[in-house]
């Protein structure tokens, strides 16, 4: 059997005594019957017969070793290991307990439960060294191996794995930080426009209200002036007919009095003979006050030019 463990099969001792007593003779009736059964292939029925026999006595190791191989054969390999275990425990027969520990290592090995079953054939083969426990353990040593190494492949996977997932995750996160912080950028870029774009308007509106209070200030300024120059108009013009009105009333006024004066020197005259003397007098009088009206007449043209040039 060169592609899997070897096992070893069924251990039945009867003893030959005539003088056996009534419950060992039950008892290997049990195991007979057992035997034959398992044989037959009948795994579950010499299961039963044998845990009959080891019940008439629970220190029968063969039943026990017997029970615990046929529950292998059944698949039942929990049960079975449990079994072959308590047989290396329970019995001082080397032989007996080293097939023990080999048929609990085939119950680790058809688990794939190699490092326990390589254990196992080392108890066998230090107590009941064969050619199939070396066998079998050298097949459980290259299993092992197979297994710490698909298990060092699997752990290269899982870690790879888990370093392209963390590196992914990773990458992620720093592409999430970027398109984050190009939000950030981009939204900081469009506040900062809006800013730019009300300070600018506001200084537009600025400008345009300064222009405008410019604008209306020199169109005040301008109605002022204009203003101005209407009055100052309208008060040389006020001047120069109230100069004209004064030189006609002064003309005439002059005519008046020397045509008074003369009808009244004439009518003195008339009235009174005077010297020569006398009337030279008179005359002189005369045109001293008429000298003395021509120079107010004069210094009151002189001040009303004075007052249209200062304008």
């Amino acid at each position: 059997m060169k592609n899997s463990v070897l096992l070893y099969t069924l251990v039945f001792v009867i003893g030959g005594s005539v003088a056996m007593q009534a419950s060992e003779r039950t008892r290997n009736s049990f195991m007979r019957e057992g035997v034959e059964a398992y044989r037959e292939g009948r795994f579950q029925r010499a299961d039963s017969l044998f845990e009959l026999a080891s019940s008439e006595d629970p220190h029968y190791a063969e039943a026990v070793f017997n029970k615990a191989d046929a529950l292998f054969r059944s698949n039942d390999m929990k049960q079975a290991a449990e079994l072959f275990r308590a047989v290396t425990s329970m019995s001082d027969n080397k032989q007996l307990v080293g097939q023990a520990w080999h048929n609990l290592g085939n119950c680790f090995a058809q688990q794939e439960q190699w490092k326990e079953a390589v254990d196992a054939y080392k108890h066998s083969l230090r107590t009941s060294p064969t050619a199939d426990t070396k066998y079998n353990l050298s097949y459980a040593l290259k299993k092992l191996k197979d297994q710490q190494n698909q298990d060092q492949q699997n752990q290269d996977q899982q870690n790879q794995d888990q370093q392209n997932q963390d590196q992914q995750n990773q990458d992620q996160q720093n592409q999430d930080q970027q398109n984050q912080d190009q939000q950030n950028q981009d939204q900081q870029n469009q506040d900062q426009q809006n800013q730019d774009q009300q300070n600018q308007d506001q200084q537009n509106q600025n400008q345009q209200n300064q222009d405008q209070q410019n604008q209306n200030q020199q169109n005040q300024d301008q109605q002022n002036q204009n203003q101005q120059n209407q009055d100052q108009q309208n008060q040389n013009q006020q001047n120069q007919d109230q100069q004209n009105q004064d030189q006609q009333d002064g003309q005439t006024g002059d005519k008046q009095s020397k045509d008074q004066q003369a009808e009244q020197n004439g009518s003195a005259m008339r009235e009174a003979q005077i010297s020569q003397e006398e009337a030279q007098k008179m005359i002189q009088a005369l045109n001293r006050a008429e000298a003395t009206l021509q120079r107010k007449l004069q210094k009151r043209t002189q001040s009303n030019k004075k007052s249209e040039k200062d304008w």
